[in-house]
């Protein structure tokens, strides 16, 4: 019997730390709550009405993500935004994702490669900003899970969480890069035809590019902020 199959009862259902994480991961990504904010434990399990117990889990799992950071004397508090450690997801990201293609891109399927379009597709019409990250790293796991190597796709995964609290401000202000859906499409078609070097130097060109204007913007938004402030 399929999970599709079964009872609306018996069905998995997200469980009580899910549903905080998931809440509390919208809220950083988005900017509601900001960098070296505290998240205190009592207050996040009366506003979900719950005990601390599955708040202490989800912010275990916040810290695991690399989006907050236990802190001596303070608990746990969001991990600040700042262009340096923006470079260094980038440059994480850059190292990492060719060896993922290096070793899945020979396992690759055509349905696989269907697979990612489908979701480039998708990501690239979807009007919401959360929405479009999921699909977004969708497509790029689906390139990247064949290489089986699971502490590999968690590290990169969390890259992407993380680097989803610069891109977002930038996709909700200027929206997506004109070439966001030819590049990747130039990464599937190298795939498709098994060409590892040039998929790989796709996706570095792809992640610095992102970089620059992603730094650009953060500059931009900065001087506006410190002109308001003056």
């Amino acid at each position: 019997m399929t999970v599709s199959a079964l009872p609306p009862a018996m069905q998995a259902r997200p469980s009580t730390p899910d549903v905080i994480v998931d809440a509390l991961r919208r809220a950083i990504l988005s900017g509601s709550i900001g960098g070296g904010a505290q998240l205190k434990q009592n207050d996040v399990a009366a506003r979900f009405g719950v005990s601390v117990v599955p708040v202490r889990e989800a912010f275990q799992r916040l810290v695991a993500e690399g989006l907050a950071v236990l802190r001596p004397n303070r608990g746990v508090t969001v991990t600040p935004t700042s262009e340096q450690d923006f470079l260094e997801i980038a440059e994480m990201r850059s190292l990492l994702e060719p060896h993922a293609l290096y070793h899945s891109i020979p396992n690759l399927t055509e349905a696989d490669f269907q697979t990612a379009e489908s979701l480039l597709e998708h990501g690239a019409r979807a009007s919401d900003a959360f929405e479009r990250a999921e699909l977004h790293w969708g497509f790029h796991r689906s390139l990247y899970e064949k290489a089986n190597r699971p502490r590999l796709l968690d590290q990169i995964a969390t890259l992407y969480r993380s680097i989803n609290r610069y891109l977002l401000p930038v996709w909700n202000d200027v929206g997506l890069s004109p070439d966001w859906v030819d590049s990747h499409m130039l990464i599937l078609e190298s795939a498709r035809h098994r060409d590892i070097n040039r998929a790989s130097r796709l996706v570095v060109d792809q992640i610095f590019a992102a970089s620059d204007r992603v730094r650009a913007q953060l500059r931009l938004m900065a001087t506006t902020q410190k002109g308001k402030s003056a």
